[in-house]
């Protein structure tokens, strides 16, 4: 899912980071007004162990690779607000001191996996609470939204290589599908995962899954303690 640097044209790299800015300022905004104290160590956490996650990456069909990318459930815990920021936190370092993508193609794997890998996880799991409105429906939404965001970071990742006409020698549909494609098997890993982690807090430190002040205010909010 990393992009190096090499991979994708100027002109798109330069347009992924202007993007990204936007996201960025909202979420550094939102983060230091409504981040809670009992909050900060579980981001941290999370930050850490999805950066461990990340740096394993995982054969699939065709020879392909591919990684959890911890999105979702950072989004459904902390709010997308602190969720982009881990993400960001996360390529940042894999980046600057493992290779694990470019930094001029930082801007592009932020939107990938930061933005539409944290944001879409997100809504799909608010639509299914706000329908469903129990426990059922909350795992319901956290399988599909891993799965969706999973899938839709990929495509969007096909789609910046394959417009990079430049440096990349495949086309978009070939760029996409291949894309698409092999990161839908590790997007059904992604959902378990979510659901996994979701359930433990859940039983174990429910108090820690309050949402109410951590989305954006153009976005619903939900408070999961509640749910059975």
């Amino acid at each position: 899912m990393h992009i190096p640097d090499g991979f994708l044209d100027l002109s798109i790299s330069t347009i992924m980071f202007l993007l990204v800015i936007p996201f960025w300022i909202f979420s550094i905004k939102g983060v230091r007004s409504v981040l809670s104290d009992k909050q900060v160590p579980l981001m941290a956490t999370l930050t850490a162990m999805f950066f461990a996650a990340q740096m394993m990456n995982y054969p699939i069909i065709g020879g392909t690779t591919a990684h959890l990318l911890g999105g979702p459930i950072l989004a459904i815990t902390l709010g997308p607000y602190a969720g982009l920021i881990s993400m960001t936190i996360i390529l940042f370092i894999q980046a600057l001191f493992f290779g694990d993508g470019g930094l001029i193609t930082f801007g592009a794997n932020v939107w990938n996996m930061g933005v539409i890998g944290v944001f879409i996880p997100y809504l799909v799991f608010i639509i299914f609470m706000k329908i469903m409105r129990n426990k059922k429906g909350m795992l319901i939404g956290a399988f599909l939204g891993a799965f969706l965001g999973d899938v839709l970071a990929a495509i969007f990742a096909g789609l910046e290589l394959g417009l990079s006409t430049i440096n990349f020698p495949y086309n978009v549909q070939i760029a996409v599908m291949a894309m698409g494609v092999h990161h839908s098997v590790i997007g059904i890993g992604e959902g378990i995962a979510t659901v996994m982690i979701l359930s433990i807090l859940l039983s174990k430190r429910s108090d820690l899954l309050q949402l109410q002040k951590m989305a954006p205010r153009w976005l619903p909010s939900i408070d999961l303690r509640g749910s059975k």
